[in-house]
């Protein structure tokens, strides 16, 4: 939701590429969402229905795939491109994303007390989190647990779930641990496309499955692993753009010494 209202989009159109909701589960990479062509599209909208007349205004950008806002505060910035400035950012696209939606897949094909019970049996190594009560009933699951059940979900699943579907769910954690490399070269940007493209050949079975609801993957994150590789080539490693010690500092800085005062 940031990233759009920085984006200028609409919620139903993705923040970085020119696809909207329906084109969210493409397997194939859609063309940048450009500030030349934002802004050109906010002036066409303005010719059409005054800004300050909010609900004209709002029908107006519509077809546009916009959310409203008519003057972007990088509207005059140098190189002010939100596909540029817009990053993957890890604990949110990569292990958030996994548990609102790999680890839910899970859960609805084998049931939540087939999986609770094999979270159960593991034999937690030294400093590994252990989930003896099962994950289908957590609440405010943390970082720390989005990767630890991460660690494990595969092997749970296995024997209980068709093999395509446990191909698909492989192909999204081996993208993600790619992903989170320090540097790369030619062969691992290879071998982070060959995941994804793994992933797309194989969802149908989350699907045949029962692991959705809907039949499709109109999941915004999802359009946004398609730009991993290009934001990779252009800044770097994404594990630089993590939210993690923001999220720490947040927690140290400002929950803690408001729980120490009177208030």
């Amino acid at each position: 939701p940031e990233q759009s209202l920085l984006a200028c989009t609409s919620p139903k159109a993705s923040p970085v590429s020119t696809a909207t909701y329906k084109q969210f589960g493409d397997d194939e990479r859609h063309p940048p969402c450009t500030a030349v062509q934002t802004l050109a599209d906010i002036h066409a909208a303005c010719t059409q229905a005054n800004p300050n007349d909010v609900l004209n205004f709002l029908k107006a950008v519509k077809s546009y795939g916009l959310n409203g806002v008519h003057e972007p505060f990088w509207n005059n910035w140098a190189y002010s491109d939100p596909a540029r400035f817009l990053k993957i950012e890890p604990l949110h696209h990569f292990f958030r994303m996994a548990w609102d939606h790999d680890i839910q897949w899970c859960i609805k094909v084998i049931g939540d007390d087939e999986i609770d019970f094999r979270f159960n049996l593991i034999q937690t190594p030294v400093g590994y989190r252990s989930f003896g009560d099962g994950i289908s009933k957590l609440k405010q699951v943390t970082g720390r647990d989005h990767h630890s059940i991460q660690r494990y979900v595969l092997g749970v699943v296995t024997g209980a779930a068709p093999p395509i579907f446990l191909a698909a769910i492989r192909a999204l954690l081996d993208f993600r641990y790619l992903a989170q490399m320090p540097t790369f070269d030619e062969q691992a940007l290879a071998k982070l496309n060959a995941a994804l493209t793994s992933f797309h050949t194989h969802k149908h079975a989350i699907l045949d499955a029962g692991g959705r609801r809907s039949e499709h993957f109109q999941i915004p994150k999802l359009e946004l692993l398609q730009h991993v590789m290009l934001s990779i080539c252009a800044s770097g490693a994404p594990m630089q753009w993590s939210a993690d010690p923001t999220e720490h500092a947040h927690v140290t800085e400002i929950k803690d010494p408001a729980h120490a005062g009177n208030n």
